[in-house]
């Protein structure tokens, strides 16, 4: 097996991702592993180092750091019945790898890719990208818009933000059109989801299954005053869907039209005037887990 691994310089902090890699190289170096090293400069740079990687006949491509660098990873890989993928999760969040259970550990990360063969895993595509996590639009993307102004990004930052969403956000009208029956709604947040995470932790669509074929469905209706509080509590639980304004279906194909519809927070990352167009890809996409 050769690896190429896309990195994120800074994932995670510019100090901790030097030592990471240089645990990395170590290991495969001692294990006579041939690698090749990628690094990511800007946004979406990841996208267009793992698809020079694959079409200069890349086996095994390697995201190294936060869902981020992942979800851009998954957006470079082409080629699908010849390359597989892995994941050493380095970021601040990593909500993917926490799904699957991976080790954070750079060096037992690195022994599932080497060890563990490559089974299918699902994927949510929209027109033009992919998502490998969860696409969200409402309170989360005006969570991911705070959040992104802070200076340290860290788990309880991001629940702060959220916080803060939560007293000012108002409720959106939304319309989906759900496996071809349309109909209207009023939510909070409106997602679809392949794994269960997000924020850090949070789970949003805690029965997500990455490898059913099917995608989650998630809204949740209007919560006021004194009940969001038991309601944030049930959310960092991992027990949101307990909640009787919280609903989930799984679906094939979703799309959904409303105000703040043109930002999304796709694998915490906000995309702007794109179309919520999703469907579930199935026994395509491989990844060493």
């Amino acid at each position: 097996m050769e690896l190429d691994i896309i990195y994120n310089p800074y994932a995670g902090g510019e100090k901790r991702m030097k030592k990471n890699l240089a645990l990395a190289e170590n290991k495969l170096k001692n294990l006579g592993v041939p690698y090749r090293l990628h690094k990511s400069e800007y946004p979406k740079h990841a996208i267009e180092l793992t698809r020079q990687a694959v079409a200069a006949g890349a086996e095994t491509v390697v995201a190294m750091g936060g869902d981020g660098t992942l979800n851009e990873v998954v957006n470079g890989l082409d080629n699908f019945e010849n390359i597989t993928f892995g994941l050493i999760p380095c970021g601040t969040g990593n909500d993917f790898a926490a799904h699957l259970r991976l080790p954070e550990n750079v060096e037992d990360a690195l022994d599932v890719i080497l060890t563990r063969p490559a089974r299918y895993i699902d994927y949510i595509q929209l027109p033009g990208f992919r998502s490998i996590n969860v696409v969200g639009t409402g309170i989360d993307v005006e969570v991911l818009k705070l959040y992104n102004k802070l200076q340290k990004k860290t788990k309880i930052g991001y629940t702060n933000c959220l916080i803060r969403a939560l007293f000012s956000y108002k409720c959106t009208r939304f319309t989906a059109t759900v496996d071809g029956k349309k109909r209207e709604y009023k939510s909070f947040l409106s997602c679809v989801a392949n794994a269960s995470m997000i924020g850090g932790g949070l789970k949003i669509s805690p029965s997500s299954d990455t490898d059913d074929g099917k995608l989650n469905f998630v809204y949740v209706d209007e919560i006021k005053g004194l009940k969001i509080p038991f309601a944030l509590l049930k959310f960092k639980k991992g027990k949101l869907l307990s909640l009787p304004q919280a609903h989930v279906e799984l679906c094939d194909k979703i799309e959904i039209e409303g105000e703040c519809v043109p930002v999304l927070n796709v694998d915490g990352e906000l995309y702007e005037n794109r179309p919520f167009k999703a469907e579930v890809v199935h026994n395509v996409l491989k990844m060493h887990r």
